[in-house]
C-alpha cells in the first residue's frame, strides 16, 4: 500500500506539473462501459487521462486516473502506453468499499482522420485490467472520439 499511495502521488504531481492549457476531451460509447475522458495534452510525450464511467450507479461510479506515454506519432496518429487504478470514489465514501478495486493497463491510437476537422479524433484502446486483489481479471477494449481544444 505504501508504494501505490507513492504511485498516486507521482501520477497526481505530473498532472499538475504540466501545462495544461490545451486538453482533451473523449466520449467512449463502446466498450465495456461507456466513458467520459478528459485528459492533458495528448499530444505532449507523457499525459494523463482521467475517465469517468458514464452508464453505472452512482454509488458504484468508478473512476480512473490513468499515466500515459506517447511511444510513437506519425502525420495523424499519437500510439500510446500506460496504466493507473480503477477507483470507486462514490462507493468508498457512501458504501465504505474498498477505494481501489483494480489496476489497468492501457494501449492505445489517437487517429485524427479528418484534414478539414483536424481537432477530432477517433480514439481505440485496449486495456487488460486486473482486480485488487488478482482474482479476477478481463480484457477491456474502448472505441470513442475526442476533440482535441489545443488543436492536434
Amino acid at each position: 500500500m505504501y508504494y501505490f499511495r507513492k504511485i498516486i502521488l507521482l501520477i497526481f504531481t505530473v498532472a499538475i506539473v504540466q501545462d495544461i492549457d490545451a486538453q482533451s476531451v473523449s466520449y467512449y460509447p463502446f466498450g465495456n462501459a461507456q466513458q467520459l475522458s478528459i485528459a492533458t495534452n495528448p499530444t505532449k510525450v507523457v499525459w494523463m487521462d482521467f475517465r469517468f464511467q458514464m452508464n453505472s450507479f452512482i454509488s458504484s461510479l468508478n473512476t480512473e486516473p490513468a499515466f500515459m506515454v506517447n511511444l510513437a506519432y506519425t502525420r495523424n496518429a499519437n500510439f500510446y502506453a500506460g496504466g493507473g487504478a480503477n477507483l470507486g470514489i462514490v462507493g468508498a465514501i457512501v458504501d465504505n468499499r474498498k477505494l481501489v478495486n483494480g489496476y489497468f493497463g492501457s494501449f492505445g491510437v489517437r487517429a485524427y482522420p479528418f484534414e478539414k476537422a483536424s481537432k477530432v479524433s477517433i480514439n481505440f484502446e485496449l486495456s487488460p485490467y486486473v482486480q485488487y486483489d488478482g482474482a479476477a481479471g478481463q480484457f477491456r477494449a474502448w472505441l470513442g472520439v475526442g476533440y482535441h481544444f489545443g488543436g492536434k
